[in-house]
């Protein structure tokens, strides 16, 4: 422990020192007048057939001597931009429109020229007509990168409101089922970065925090490079939100309400002037799921038990958020930025069934009526400092800092009545406990030539959490509850890790490479504090990467790659004593549990013709000291949930996409994913070796009926899935919306309808050697919900042109 510590200062120090350098740095150039830095360069873009101004055309003034972005902005009502730059000298004008001819225009401005006036710059239209350039700029639903495919979600109006979950279910590769679990090639241990950044929530609590609405794009990282957290068997998911740097006050403001108690609202401000750049946000959502749920238990032995039960089931989420920071320019090449969040959630769970159970020894019946409350969430909040010191987008220096806490309560009360109406046994569980740390990123890129380049950095993370567990027992004779000491444990729990990595990238005239190597040290100490016992893991980890790329032509590309990467257990998998889940149910965590390694091979083709495009990716992953979550009899018709490490898994498969646009009115993007899942391994003495083909298929139609008004109609096929102990079955369904543009589009109104037809549904039947399982849950549908979303001022994002000025987070 001291020498953990001691590390840790060691690392706070020296990110200190950096910062500090480089702040001196920042103060000494400052000492330059401002005036003598700040020239403005102004203008008015016509249509050069129309002769009329033309709003929103993108301006961006670029560097003459190597190209490099400087500042950028888009034109107003009447056409006129103006765009200021720090410092005189050469630079480039580059003005833009979707449909028109992009043109160029040399300049040079002078130490005493504080403006700089171009006049009129006219667009000529393109040779293709005018609708035929829309579904151009609408053309990439997905571009491939060397290491990452990325997926442009502003076309999905069916996910509009909501959360990140409803926006991933339409991206390939990801998977939600109808209870909003969300999976990666099947496979739910995956990573989630929020522009680029790991979030202080675990992967699902950060999806449901972020609003659909503020989603620009979504990376899928199947295969990460060295530089990324290898933490996760399936990869990393990025989110990508909407931000902008046009100078000026700009925003967003969505609302949205819906069938079964489902509202919400979030809002975000802009404000940026050459040197600082201000934004505040807000959010609320709350989101009620009734179902309805059926169950079929089976516990073989001497005596056997038989459990039937149905009833309804309702889940309700409801979160909030606020968000705020400042960026400061000082000059051309740094920006420093200080932001900040501060949140909570809460998510509810009630639920009412009707119990019939008999044994083989009695086959009389009895009838019992179980009612569940649960309610987990709590407070959480985040502060992050960045610098960034950038010679050109390819050389840059670059350090991060975060610190976090989180606060978390989980109370489930499960009362078992007669059907009298009175408590035959009823318990309550509680959790609670805070949960505090830091993460840090130093990270250098630089070019030494097209063939050759490197990346290096050091990252880490160090997490301190305790963790309160209490068991309460119903006494019928007091009726009060009574805390179980033997059940009752008080857990801490350390985690620190830190890394360092390397990269080499480059291009030979068609041919890319990089690759990479990254070293993970991590220290991980589980204490019962209660009765002394203690877990500790110190050890060092090693992950190659490679990828490479060829371009065969202008429209065709092949990439390769492979990755090693680990998944550590969740600190719930690790705790080693009985927590009660409701009266038939309980868990109990494994602190022998060992990490997952995982290897993992792709090879992606990408080929475009015309306004379409088909995409193919093979994928084969290996899985080392695979984790499974395990049922066991615990006592009669009590079946405890735990995890073990049962051997391995091979996913081989492809992945298919295709862009097409079937009419001028109608296009459609089609991705499908099939792929055969094989777990091998031994389970209580006994060895297994299964396999299931698992595919899904999706297809998104966008039908353009008028100029303002898009209908989508977004069928999908989820087929049926294995594990050691468990088989889900397929399911379909269909989701629909509908959108209205008012206001020249600064005013879209959309109604959108998911499981139009009722036909989603969680199916599974887990088998052991002494029980049987059928489980059913079905929400209530359709799923109808109204968003309204305005743009305030100059925030233009899903109208805007394709090649809009954007300078916001990279994943």
């Amino acid at each position: 422990m001291k020498a953990n510590n001691y590390t840790i200062k060691q690392t706070s120090l020296f990110l200190l020192i950096i910062l500090s350098i480089f702040s001196t740095k920042t103060f000494a150039e400052k000492t330059i007048p401002t005036e003598a830095r700040n020239h403005t360069i102004s203008g008015q873009i016509y249509d050069a057939q129309s002769r009329q101004p033309m709003a929103y055309a993108t301006v961006s003034i670029h560097q003459a001597s190597d190209s490099s972005l400087i500042n950028g902005t888009v034109t107003d009502n009447s056409g006129v931009f103006n765009v200021s730059v720090q410092n005189p000298g050469k630079y480039i004008v580059k003005a833009s429109y979707i449909g028109f001819e992009t043109i160029f225009q040399d300049i040079e401005i002078q130490k005493n020229e504080k403006q700089k006036d171009l006049g009129r710059l006219h667009l000529k239209p393109a040779a293709n007509m005018m609708e035929e350039v829309t579904v151009e700029g609408n053309k990439y639903a997905m571009d491939y990168q060397i290491d990452k495919k990325v997926i442009h979600v502003s076309r999905q109006h069916a996910s509009l409101s909501g959360t990140a979950v409803d926006a991933l279910q339409y991206a390939p590769s990801i998977q939600v089922d109808i209870e909003g679990n969300v999976s990666l090639r099947g496979n739910s241990n995956f990573t989630v970065l929020i522009d680029g950044k790991p979030s202080v929530l675990t992967a699902t609590e950060a999806l449901e925090q972020i609003p659909a609405s503020s989603v620009k794009d979504i990376e899928i990282i199947t295969n990460p490079s060295a530089k990324y957290d290898p933490e996760g068997t399936a990869g990393i998911i990025n989110i990508i939100t909407k931000k902008r740097s046009l100078n000026g006050l700009s925003g967003l403001a969505h609302a949205n309400i819906g069938l079964d108690n489902k509202y919400g609202a979030d809002i975000l401000l802009n404000y940026k002037t050459d040197y600082f750049s201000f934004f505040i946000s807000g959010d609320y959502n709350q989101r009620t799921y009734p179902g309805s749920m059926e169950k079929d238990s089976r516990f073989y032995g001497d005596t056997s038990y038989y459990l039937l039960s149905s009833g309804e089931r309702e889940r309700q989420r409801e979160r909030y958020s606020f968000r705020g920071g400042i960026e400061w320019f000082p000059d051309e090449k740094q920006t420093i930025s200080l932001n900040g969040r501060y949140g909570s959630r809460k998510s509810d769970r009630i639920s009412s069934t009707e119990f019939t159970e008999w044994n083989s020894a009695n086959p009389e019946k009895y009838e019992y009526t179980s009612e569940e409350t649960g309610n987990r969430g709590g407070d959480f909040y985040s502060l992050e400092a960045n610098y960034i010191y950038q010679v050109n987008p390819k050389h840059q220096f670059d350090a991060q800092l975060m610190a976090y806490s989180r606060e978390g309560e989980d109370v489930s009360i499960n009362r078992l009545l007669t059907q009298s109406g009175s408590i035959q046994n009823a318990q309550k569980s509680m959790e609670s406990g805070p949960s505090t740390g830091f993460r840090y990123r130093l990270n250098y890129k630089r070019p030494f030539s097209k063939a050759f380049n490197i990346e290096a950095g050091f990252q880490g993370r160090y997490r301190d959490s305790k963790e309160d567990n209490e068991v309460h027992l119903f006494d019928t004779v007091s009726q009060e509850y009574i805390l179980q000491e033997n059940f009752s444990h008080n857990v801490k729990y350390l985690r620190n890790i830190h890394a360092g990595y390397g990269l080499v990238r480059g291009e030979f005239k068609d041919f890319g490479y990089q690759l990479g190597l990254r070293s993970e040290y991590t220290y991980r100490d589980i204490q019962l504090t209660d009765i002394g016992d203690q877990f500790t893991i110190d050890r060092w980890d090693f992950f190659p990467t490679t990828h490479f790329s060829y371009s065969i032509n202008e429209t065709n590309q092949v990439m390769a790659s492979y990755t090693r990467r680990i998944d550590r257990p969740h600190g719930w998998y690790l705790e080693p004593f009985i927590t009660w889940q409701n009266a038939y149910s309980v868990r109990r965590g494994n602190p022998d549990l060992q990490p997952e390694y995982i290897n993992a091979f792709e090879v992606a083709y990408q080929k475009e013709f015309g306004k379409h495009a088909v995409s193919a990716e093979l994928f084969y992953r290996t899985t080392e000291n695979n984790i499974e979550r395990i049922q066991r009899v615990y006592r009669e018709n009590i079946v405890m949930n735990t995890f073990e490490n049962v051997g391995k898994d091979i996913s081989v498969g492809i992945e298919l996409m295709i862009n097409v646009e079937l009419l001028k009115w109608w296009e459609a993007d089609i991705t499908a994913s099939f792929y055969d899942y094989r777990v091998i391994g031994s389970l209580d003495d006994v060895e297994f070796d299964k396999h299931s083909l698992t595919y899904n298929v999706r297809m998104n139609n966008s039908f353009r009926i008028w100029e303002n008004t898009t209908i989508q109609l977004n069928p999908a096929y989820n087929g049926p899935e294995v594990e050691p102990q468990e088989r889900e079955s397929a399911y379909w369904d269909i989701d629909g919306a509908i959108q209205q543009s008012f206001f020249n589009k600064k005013l879209k109104a959309t109604l959108q309808v998911r499981d139009i037809f009722g036909t989603a549904k969680y199916e599974s039947f887990t088998e052991g050697a002494d029980f049987y399982e059928y489980t059913l849950y079905q929400h209530k549908t359709p799923i109808v919900i109204l968003n309204l979303s305005y743009t305030i001022n100059n925030f233009k994002n899903n109208d805007a042109p394709i090649d809009a000025l954007d300078m916001g987070g990279e994943g």
